[in-house]
């Protein structure tokens, strides 16, 4: 291995340690409650070298949240290659948001975070666009089975544009993930288990856009099983959810 090659894959794991450690001080302590000098004692480096892979706090927390991001559009690559109905391949893509959120709880809060101009605009443009990207590969990946429902006659295509019913079934899952997760809005509407109540809002969302096969009309617990078994077999959320009728 080359001096220069070396020093690429130093940098590479210099950059995933102190991302790491970013991470689990986001979890802990939230945004505020700890500062780059905190961050750099606890990865053994000083200050000045975060510096050199990150601009600002800002930047290394998007930095954070892409990697996440990144995780979760791996998560809805693999969910995509699930065969059977196009109803059937959209509920692997929701089984995919639903071990994402098992794997990162508190991600969706600390998007929303990360989205504010206050914070946002602090990042590095270059940050930005590799979130931006992330955010749109999923979005394309859930895109594409709509279109093809709509192709194969299963998503009626006179009421909403394809763009449109991609937007709404995200809107719906990231929604029902951020407000199961507040212990008031659990209260209210009589959450318990939070990852089951975004995947009846998803089976809501697709038989109220008509998208067939409707729930009483399959089988889906058997397509659960099956995306178990085919694409998720390490799931770490409990049972497959019944939701035929």
């Amino acid at each position: 291995m080359s001096v220069s090659e070396r020093k690429v894959q130093e940098r590479a794991a210099r950059e995933e340690l102190i991302l790491g450690h970013a991470r689990g001080f986001l979890l802990r302590r939230g945004f505020q409650d700890w500062n780059m000098e905190q961050l750099a004692g606890a990865v053994n480096y000083a200050k000045g070298t975060l510096y050199l892979h990150f601009e600002s706090k800002e930047d290394l927390c998007l930095a954070v949240a892409t990697r996440a991001l990144r995780e979760r559009a791996d998560l809805f690559e693999r969910a995509s290659r699930f065969t059977g109905r196009t109803r059937e391949r959209i509920r692997a893509i929701g089984f995919a948001c639903c071990e994402f959120a098992c794997s990162h709880p508190d991600y969706f809060k600390v998007e929303l975070m990360l989205k504010s101009a206050s914070f946002w605009e602090k990042a590095t443009e270059t940050r930005r666009q590799a979130h931006q990207m992330e955010g749109a590969r999923c979005f394309r990946l859930v895109h594409e089975i709509v279109k093809e429902g709509m192709r194969a006659g299963d998503l009626p295509h006179d009421r909403m544009t394809s763009e449109s019913v991609t937007f709404a079934l995200v809107a719906v899952t990231v929604g029902s993930h951020i407000m199961s997760l507040e212990p008031a809005m659990k209260l209210v509407a009589g959450i318990d288990d939070p990852i089951r109540t975004v995947r009846q809002n998803q089976d809501l969302m697709c038989d109220g856009l008509g998208w067939r096969p409707l729930l009483a009309d399959w089988d889906y617990s058997a397509t659960d099983a099956r995306l178990r078994r085919e694409i998720f077999p390490t799931a770490t959320w409990c049972e497959p959810v019944t939701t035929a009728g």
